[in-house]
């Protein structure tokens, strides 16, 4: 759904562009792509630009906060502040809107991993069909489960750099080495941007906007 500001630089755009077309005579149709690749442009590139590019933690945290109304949105927002009646609450919606069922157990996996209790989600990680994903959660649930070397064999198969720094800091973190779990911490950081980067830093507590 567009915003107010939004959709004013939309219709700004097309009362320019037609007033261009008009004096040198472009034809409807091109009239017509162009403002729909404006409109496209505009309403997306917020998304893309929160979900994976920033650096920015309060541009993300405002960005979630603008559409605690979608499910998904609210369970991240709900998450990262620790307010557990709202991420259940946000998974339920999940479930309501998200007919496949993989939605709701990567979801629901998460919410575990927060929570500790990722032995009672042993089968849904299994179903986990995304393999960096799925093997991120093996690598968690070893570490709850207290089987360290284990974990950090998991890790070293980890095809994403920042969930293998994330395990590992979880590692060393279970074992008492500080040192190296900052060290860990601060290399997941700079491996993520946007919504992934805002969860890691309200996990770790570090540069909190």
């Amino acid at each position: 759904m567009l915003t107010r500001s939004q959709f004013s630089i939309i219709l700004g755009f097309a009362i320019v562009l037609g007033v261009i077309a008009a004096l040198v005579d472009i034809p409807f149709w091109i009239l017509i792509v162009v403002i729909l690749l404006i409109t496209m442009a505009v309403s997306y590139l917020p998304i893309m630009m929160n979900l994976y590019l920033t650096d920015d933690m309060k541009k993300v945290e405002r960005f979630l906060e603008a559409r605690l109304n979608q499910p998904i949105f609210h369970f991240y927002y709900a998450l990262a502040k620790e307010d557990d009646f709202q991420v259940e609450k946000a998974l339920r919606d999940v479930r309501e809107k998200y007919k496949k069922g993989h939605y709701y157990t990567i979801y629901s996996v998460t919410y575990a991993a927060y929570k500790g209790t990722l032995v009672e989600k042993r089968d849904s990680i299994a179903q986990i069909k995304q393999p960096a994903l799925r093997v991120y959660y093996e690598g968690l649930l070893a570490i709850e489960e207290g089987e360290l070397d284990r974990a950090s064999q998991l890790a070293s198969e980890q095809k994403k750099p920042w969930m293998k720094e994330a395990i590992l800091a979880d590692v060393a973190g279970r074992r008492g080495e500080s040192d190296l779990e900052i060290k860990h911490q601060q290399e997941a950081l700079r491996l993520t941007h946007g919504l992934q980067r805002y969860l890691l830093v309200k996990k770790y507590g570090v540069g909190r906007p």
